[in-house]
């Protein structure tokens, strides 16, 4: 296995427990992850940091995870990493197109399948080297893997 330069994931989670619990995952799939605690702080660190991707929560003090991906479409657009909205919403299903619209890939409700979050991460994750370059191989199996159903639950909402 050859060693590339970790992808650096930016979580806006204002949740403690929420934002510990993706941090433990990405970290263990072997990402660097910094964390914004809002959506204010999660937009000066797209201004100061490479982001390969960023996991939003819709629910945050403050400016909101919609407006989060309105600031973020006004940035130039190397510091426009994709983005994965992470939310307990109950309209999920009602956002999704808004969401698609404001540049988020993928839009997953807590509590969240572990490995659907990982298989997203590892597919929208950006290569900044990488897009100078050729494009990665998506996948070295023929078939896909089943996958376990494990579940991450946070104790708040959010």
């Amino acid at each position: 296995m050859k060693s590339t330069p970790k992808q650096n994931i930016l979580v806006v989670e204002d949740n403690e427990n929420t934002s510990r619990l993706l941090e433990t995952i990405l970290r263990t799939a072997g990402y660097e992850v910094t964390l914004a605690p809002d959506a204010e702080e999660g937009l000066r660190v797209l201004h100061e940091a490479t982001v390969d991707l960023v996991l939003l929560d819709l629910f945050l003090p403050g400016a909101d995870g919609i407006q989060f991906l309105r600031s973020r479409a006004e940035l130039e657009a190397d510091r426009q990493p994709p983005v994965i909205v992470v939310s307990a919403t109950e309209d999920m299903d009602t956002l999704r197109p808004q969401l698609r619209e404001l540049g988020a890939k993928m839009a997953l409700r807590k509590p969240f399948d572990v490995q659907e979050l990982l298989d997203g991460v590892s597919q929208y994750a950006t290569k900044r080297s990488a897009s100078l370059t050729a494009p990665a191989p998506k996948s070295t199996s023929p078939a896909k893997p089943a996958r376990a159903r494990t579940k991450a639950k946070s104790s708040k909402g959010g």
